[in-house]
């Protein structure tokens, strides 16, 4: 049976791909491998995911503005598990409309985040929904 866009809300992957600590999930990068790369600029990024071990789906979004002044570019990072139906959706996109498909993710999925807002040390947390930050 194929997993739908009206599954839970609250999908996980293994101990490994998305452990209780959003710090652990942070630090388990090199356990995902990349299936595809739907966008590919210098500071906005979308990619398709898989864990290794579980097959668990996920999608990374990488945003970046450019702080002229200070050289501190603020950057984010969103990682949300999703379903194969949702990962179909927005891989069948053309790049230009990614970001109205990364609204097939329900808002209140839980994510793991990691912003670095320019000035200030970065920060590793649980939210949800899929955060398409400003970008360049």
């Amino acid at each position: 049976m194929t997993e739908t866009t009206h599954d839970s809300m609250e999908l996980t992957g293994c101990d490994h791909c998305w452990p209780a600590s959003a710090e652990a999930a942070w630090e388990r990068p090199s356990g995902l491998r990349e299936l595809d790369r739907w966008v590919d600029e210098s500071h906005f990024v979308v990619r398709g995911l898989q864990c290794f071990r579980c097959s668990r789906r996920f999608i990374s979004v990488f945003t970046e503005s450019i702080d002229w002044t200070n050289g501190d570019d603020t950057q984010s990072w969103t990682t949300v598990p999703v379903t194969a139906d949702e990962f179909a959706w927005v891989g069948a996109v053309v790049p230009s409309s990614i970001e109205a498909a990364l609204r097939v993710v329900p808002s209140q999925r839980r994510t793991l985040r990691r912003d670095h807002p320019s000035g200030r040390d970065a920060q590793i947390s649980w939210t949800s929904g899929v955060a398409v930050g400003s970008h360049d």
